[in-house]
């Protein structure tokens, strides 16, 4: 029965895909960049500012466009694309058929949005691989970790703000040492480009998107601006994974919780910054087997904000309810204090 209903899932998440697929802003141009990599023309690749991704985002760009025109992958890629982000949705929440048919639904309305192909797909991997550095760091695997944040800082550079994550599985200290450790394994990922070329990536300026927490206060954004928002996300995430220090769940919330922050804290508005937002509040709706309905609410008000276009209201609506959820869990651990030392 089971196999049966992720085939079906399967075919409407390839269906989906394939139906309301758009051209990709920017993966074609990426793609590009990446054939520049394939042939060692290295100073060519970051030579202009509008060139925003990581290298391996880069790599990623090309692979999805063989075989595919004009910019646009070919339509099997697009349809395998669908439908493994809905039974990769419905694989992480097996053993309950309500759980998956929940989650699987989720990812179906995320793929109909449309994303993610109306952005930038690579970048699905971030909190996968912020919230798989959070649970190496609670193992002791530190090298693993900081290597799981660093790959996702050679996607995009705004992975960076996940570091301060790691303060949810580790002590101040052996957090910070990881952290470094991430952000070297990082920058190094683009010293190939630095060292051949100009790098011209932050000399990029953003015109200031309309209803942003900014448009009042600014017209243009420029990398110093970046730098402001990654310090406010970057204080809010620590906050947030000390609170969930001791959390199971805090694999899945700390990552929601710099995808949202990052949300509403940006200067520009594109649609597909909500997308590692879908795909860490369906971890967490995953992994909270205790109130599920909060996490699925998470789920579904974030897509409602992305398709209604109500970026800083949706954010901050979702912000709310991690915080409520950080709250009712710290109550679980002071009515349950058994419970809490085994953690």
């Amino acid at each position: 029965m089971r196999d049966a209903r992720w085939v079906i899932a399967a075919v409407l998440g390839a269906l989906a895909g394939v139906l309301t697929v758009t051209l990709p802003p920017d993966l074609a141009d990426f793609a590009a960049a990446g054939d520049l990599m394939l042939h060692g023309r290295f100073a060519d690749v970051y030579a202009t500012p509008w060139n925003q991704a990581g290298p391996v985002q880069l790599l990623v760009a090309r692979i999805l466009l063989i075989g595919g025109s004009a910019g646009t992958p070919a339509l099997p890629v697009i349809g395998l694309v669908g439908a493994a982000l809905v039974v990769g949705a419905m694989w992480l929440c097996r053993g309950s058929l309500r759980r998956e048919l929940f989650a699987g639904g989720l990812a179906l309305l995320w793929v109909l949005a449309p994303l993610p192909w109306n952005g930038h797909p690579a970048e699905i991997a971030i909190p996968l691989l912020w919230a798989y550095a959070i649970g190496l760091q609670r193992n002791g695997r530190h090298l693993a970790a900081a290597a799981s944040l660093g790959l996702g800082f050679a996607i995009a550079p705004w992975a960076i703000l996940g570091v301060p994550g790691l303060l949810a599985a580790a002590p101040f200290g052996r957090a910070v040492r990881t952290g470094v450790l991430a952000v070297a394994f990082g920058v190094g990922s683009y010293l190939p480009f630095v060292l051949t070329g100009h790098f011209a990536m932050f000399e990029l300026h953003w015109a200031v998107g309309a209803g942003t927490l900014w448009s009042p206060l600014i017209s243009e954004v420029t990398w110093v601006t970046r730098l402001v928002q990654a310090v406010v996300v970057s204080g809010g995430v620590a906050l947030i994974a000390l609170r969930s220090r001791r959390d199971p769940r805090a694999v899945a919330l700390v990552p929601l919780s710099v995808a949202v922050l990052r949300v509403v804290t940006d200067p520009v508005q594109f649609p597909y910054y909500w997308f590692p937002v879908a795909v860490a509040s369906i971890l967490l709706f995953a992994v909270d087997r205790r109130r599920p309905l909060s996490a699925g609410a998470i789920g579904y008000l974030a897509l409602l904000a992305e398709s209604a276009d109500l970026t800083v209201a949706g954010s901050l609506g979702c912000l709310a309810l991690i915080i409520v959820t950080l709250l009712k869990s710290v109550e679980t651990r002071a009515t349950f204090p058994s419970l809490a030392a085994t953690r």
